[in-house]
C-alpha cells in the first residue's frame, strides 16, 4: 500500500469523515474526482503522484500543524523524486502539477458553498 493508493485515500477520507470535517471531505473528494476526470482527457497520467499531491495538501490543512505540513511536504518530495527515477519524468511532473491544480480548483469551488463542519 503506497501513499497515493486507493486504500490510503480511503483511510484519509474515513479519518476526515469520522471527525465531521465535511469541508475537507468535500475538498478531497472533489479534487480526486477532478483528477480522475482529467485522466480521461490527458492520457498517461501517473495516478499515484496526483493523489499524493492532493492528500498532502488537504491532510496538511486538516491537521493544521506546521510540523505535520513540513513532514508531508518532505514525504511528498521524496515520493515524487523516487517515482521519477523509474517512470517517465514527464508523466510524474504532469500528474503532480495536475493534482495541485485539482486541489486548487476544489478549494475554489467550495468558497461559495455553505458546507458546515460538525
Amino acid at each position: 500500500m503506497g501513499l497515493g493508493s486507493i486504500p490510503f485515500l480511503l483511510l484519509v477520507v474515513v479519518r476526515v469523515a469520522m471527525v465531521g470535517n465535511f469541508l475537507e471531505l468535500f475538498h478531497i473528494l472533489t479534487a480526486v474526482a477532478l483528477f480522475g476526470l482529467a485522466g480521461f482527457v490527458i492520457r498517461g497520467l501517473h495516478y499515484h503522484t496526483g493523489r499524493i499531491a492532493i492528500m498532502a495538501i488537504f491532510t496538511s490543512v486538516f491537521y493544521d500543524d506546521i510540523y505535520f505540513a513540513v513532514f508531508a511536504v518532505l514525504i511528498t518530495v521524496v515520493a515524487v523524486f523516487s517515482f521519477a527515477r523509474y517512470i517517465d519524468t514527464g508523466k510524474i511532473y504532469t500528474s503532480f502539477f495536475l493534482g495541485l491544480l485539482c486541489s486548487l480548483a476544489s478549494y475554489l469551488m467550495s468558497l461559495p458553498l455553505p458546507i458546515r463542519n460538525m
